[in-house]
């Protein structure tokens, strides 16, 4: 007797609770947040970069709404939305000036994606970054070389290998002397 008031008990448990239990459409959730990451990405290019602080505040809501994506649906998103969400981290984080974090998304984004339109520019982006804003000639050589290595024939990589050749690592006064070489 026991057993069958237990029984029903639970079950009145279970049923009750479940009617109070709010359902979310977990899809939707992640859809209405990959809407508001375009809207905001959208955004960035229509604002005048010398604005700096709304360039700030746009890129602080797209590393919101990306964060969010990546953090809590990873496993929901496609290789596609999830290259774009990667692809916002990244801009957000450059603009943030946080570079090493850049550096870092752009790369993922290129690996989860290697057969992907844009993976040459990420790898351009990440020697662009060592290049001309860390400075560090080192990572920016080999990072050149890397985007050359994987895509040979993209014009990304054609530029690179003009620049490694003829600019890469020259003093003002060899440029100097070559633009007048070539003046003569």
């Amino acid at each position: 007797m026991r057993y069958i008031v237990l029984s029903v008990f639970f079950m009145f448990i279970a049923v009750g609770c479940d009617d109070h239990v709010e359902k979310v459409d977990v899809s939707s959730s992640w859809n209405s947040i990959m809407t508001k990451l375009e809207k905001s990405e959208s955004a960035l290019t229509t604002i005048n970069p010398m604005n700096r602080g709304v360039v700030v505040k746009t890129a602080n809501q797209i590393e919101k709404y990306a964060s969010e994506l990546y953090l809590n649906h990873i496993n929901e998103l496609d290789t596609v939305s999830l290259e774009y969400v990667l692809e916002c981290l990244a801009k957000s984080a450059e603009i943030q000036s946080n570079y090493n974090a850049a550096i870092d998304f752009f790369n993922e984004a290129q690996a989860l994606n290697p057969s992907s339109e844009k993976a040459p520019a990420y790898l351009h982006n990440v020697a662009r970054i060592h290049d001309h804003v860390l400075g560090n000639k080192e990572l920016a050589k080999s990072s050149y070389e890397r985007l050359i290595n994987l895509y040979p024939d993209h014009p990304l990589s054609k530029n690179a290998t003009i620049y490694l050749e003829n600019i890469f690592d020259k003093s003002e006064e060899d440029l100097l002397k070559m633009i007048n070489e070539n003046n003569s």
